[in-house]
């Protein structure tokens, strides 16, 4: 077995879809994203219009009284594609047909080839099953190529006490119209974070990243749960 980032976890569904969203939250909208959150919230850099930084709003101008920030960054293409890993090798017949016995299907876009690889539990492997181990050898070499890499935010220049252990953890999210892979992890000065790569059901191959930082745990779980792709 290959070794590779995150061990060999397997990401489970999001566990906070439930959490109410206050009455008191108000509409906003940044570069195609529409969600929920706190009032107050201003332009981290007003002067900015295009860019990472022409997407970050926060609760306070001044560092040091910061408590909440949300960042949304432009749409992505996947830096590879299936099609290039099927030049390099991977998803032949011998692997397609490992992976048939295995209950897996061959991805027909990056947002599902990254659900399979983070999904896909070892241990369902027949040992006994030369094309199972292939394809089994295969997909962990393809979890270890497709980590991530972790986007943050510093908040504010106060360090934050949670009071819990928050680990870094990833989770899949699915609201219908709209695919998500939610990281959540502590922030650079310890607060609570969330990162949402979120991708419309009508294009699977681009995503664009959501980041929402803040002192108050169901403040951000709430923002999260209010993420949708804009309509227009």
């Amino acid at each position: 077995m290959p070794s590779f980032a995150d061990g060999v976890d397997v990401i489970e569904e999001y566990p906070y879809a439930d959490i109410e969203v206050p009455d008191e939250f108000r509409a906003c909208s940044i570069k195609g994203i529409d969600f929920e959150a706190p009032d107050g919230l201003d332009w981290m850099y007003p002067e900015e219009t295009e860019g990472d930084k022409s997407g970050i709003i926060v609760d306070n101008a001044d560092i040091s009284k910061r408590t909440l920030l949300v960042c949304v960054l432009d749409k992505e293409e996947p830096v590879v594609t299936e099609e290039y890993f099927e030049e390099i090798g991977y998803f032949d017949k011998r692997m397609v047909r490992g992976m048939k016995k295995l209950g897996c299907e061959k991805p027909e876009n990056y947002h599902d080839l990254l659900y399979l690889c983070y999904t896909f539990d070892y241990k369902k492997c027949n040992k006994l099953s030369p094309s199972e181990v292939n394809a089994t050898y295969k997909l962990m070499e393809l979890k270890a190529a497709l980590e991530p890499a972790h986007l943050s935010y510093k908040l504010s220049d106060e360090e934050v006490e949670l009071g819990e252990d928050i680990e870094f953890k990833s989770f899949w999210y699915d609201t219908g119209n709209m695919k998500s892979f939610v990281l959540q992890s502590p922030a650079q000065n310890g607060a609570y974070e969330l990162v949402l790569d979120v991708y419309d059901t009508d294009d699977l191959n681009m995503h664009q990243s959501v980041i929402i930082i803040g002192n108050d745990i169901d403040t951000v779980r709430q923002i999260a749960k209010s993420v949708q792709i804009a309509e227009d």
